[in-house]
């Protein structure tokens, strides 16, 4: 409706063919949830010029007159609607509300008194008496008065709210905490249980639990209680989020649950993170024994030559033969929150990536201890570790995406990481092979990318900037074709997954 409509209806309803009750207060609510207090203050103007007996037009006008600070005119009309709707509860409650912003803190518990004697089944009518001690910081009277309207309304939401507001403004933010999760345990869907509790955690240092409860505003409380739970047990609760998310929510997400995922296998070793380093030494160290002693492979330089080979293609088999089960291993958070499948394979990559990047640092240390000392030439093996981390994402995710169409794939899949062990150019170098075999052996995307690293860390060389190109591409070509893969399939693996 148009500012010209209205003018048309100052005429009167038969000049102007005013619209119903209904299209007028819906045009005068927009300038209230809009929270333009004078322009609402005016619409409602209107509406109680055409339709006195609408008690909004008289509520809803006070209130805006209100948030203008125009405490006369707010009284006015409240107490004028108090007198015309004495069944409505609501004109007591928001002349108390008016009361309580001047200040007069028994004036409006005097008037939230009065709605209780006439409206004692109203749940809002116990809110706003402990609010009024809220504001008055009459906290415990305020919990008292809150506690026995949750006992005659335990499903009121707001009230559920209020209490743990309460002991938000005393600060206490380990209760504060404790009654959030009551919230969100009853009412999931309600936004303050998550964004409130945020902000209680950060006041009490717990970022970690601060940055879940946000992510959780997005994903649903059962989404949280996987996180906390590790994907133990069943939730009650089956929230989907409204919308979908945006990628920056997604990518924090992933962040977040794979930085979990690795406190928590910290956590399980008495050597913690320390194992992180040692596993890795161990597996190297058995193929050096087997193939640098006792078979008596190799020459001068063999060990850097053999470590540079191994500890990417480590990292490589790693991710892969984790992430090609996660999709299926992941169907208890599938079945309790909207999420994409894409969620879980990137979990285990990134989970992974943390680790190497500890190993990749020991690898460097070795090498200079071993007399290979750092060039410029280094510098490259950052785009040859990108490379590598964009085929592993689209290796990890293509498998996992087929391992819930077709089981029987994960049976085969260490098989392949081993075929591709030997064939990978890790325990013999590339002028072993037949000229004529170059082509084939280097279209293994692992073989082309561990020369790479080779030609870097112990030749100190450029890599063949044309070989990793191709890669590259490859890569990029693959990874559309998952992501549409993954778009197309995303509405059948939570029933795959079962099945």
């Amino acid at each position: 409706m148009s500012e010209q409509e209205m003018t048309q209806g100052n005429q009167g309803p038969a000049q102007a063919g005013l619209p119903d009750s209904k299209d007028l207060q819906e045009w005068a609510w927009q300038a209230t949830h809009g929270q333009e207090w004078r322009l609402a203050a005016q619409r409602w103007a209107l509406v109680r010029e055409f339709y006195p007996d609408e008690s909004a037009s008289w509520i809803q006008a006070s209130i805006a007159h209100r948030k203008l600070e125009e405490y006369d005119l707010a009284e006015a009309l409240i107490s004028e609607a108090v007198e015309r709707f004495p069944q409505n509860s609501n004109t007591l409650r928001q002349y108390a509300e008016l009361e309580i912003e001047r200040g007069k803190f028994d004036r409006a518990l005097e008037l939230v008194e009065q709605a209780r004697e006439k409206f004692s089944d109203d749940p809002d009518v116990i809110w706003s008496i402990a609010n009024v001690h809220k504001k008055a910081d009459q906290c415990s009277r305020a919990e008292q008065e809150n506690l026995l309207g949750q006992e005659v309304f335990p499903e009121n939401a707001r009230l559920a709210v209020q209490y743990a507001e309460i002991a938000m403004q005393q600060k206490d933010w380990q209760t504060a905490l404790e009654r959030w999760q009551q919230v969100r345990e009853r009412f999931p869907k309600h936004a303050s249980g998550f964004a409130r509790a945020a902000e209680a955690a950060e006041k009490l240092g717990n970022e970690p639990l601060s940055r879940q409860l946000k992510l959780a505003q997005e994903y649903g409380n059962a989404w949280l209680i996987s996180l906390q739970e590790e994907g133990e047990g069943e939730s009650v609760h089956n929230i989907s989020p409204p919308q979908r998310r945006n990628w920056k929510t997604f990518v924090d997400l992933v962040w977040t649950k794979a930085r979990l995922n690795l406190k928590s296998e910290a956590n399980q070793n008495h050597l913690r993170y320390f194992w992180w380093i040692l596993d890795p030494l161990l597996y190297m160290a058995v193929f050096y024994i087997v193939f640098g002693v006792l078979m008596e492979r190799g020459g001068p330089g063999f060990i850097a030559y053999l470590l540079t080979g191994l500890v990417p293609f480590q990292w490589f088999a790693k991710t892969v033969q984790q992430t090609s089960g996660s999709i299926v291993g992941g169907k208890g958070l599938m079945h309790k929150v909207r999420i994409s499948p894409l969620f879980f394979p990137l979990v285990g990559i990134v989970q992974n990536t943390g680790k190497q990047t500890l190993v990749f640092l020991m690898l460097g240390l070795f090498l200079v201890f071993y007399g290979l000392p750092p060039t410029v030439h280094w510098l490259a093996v950052v785009p040859v570790i990108a490379v590598q981390l964009l085929l592993m994402v689209v290796i990890s995710c293509f498998l996992a995406m087929l391992v819930p169409f077709v089981r029987d794939i994960s049976n085969l899949i260490p098989t392949g990481i081993q075929f591709l062990l030997f064939t990978s150019g890790i325990f013999y170098t590339v002028d072993r092979i037949p000229s004529e075999w170059h082509t084939l052996f280097f279209s293994n995307p692992m073989a082309n990318i561990l020369h790479q690293y080779r030609l870097v860390l112990v030749e100190n060389q450029w890599p063949d900037w044309s070989g990793l190109g191709w890669v590259f591409l490859g890569c990029m070509i693959g990874l559309v074709i998952v992501l549409a893969l993954y778009r197309r399939l995303e509405p059948i693996f939570p029933r795959v997954v079962i099945e």
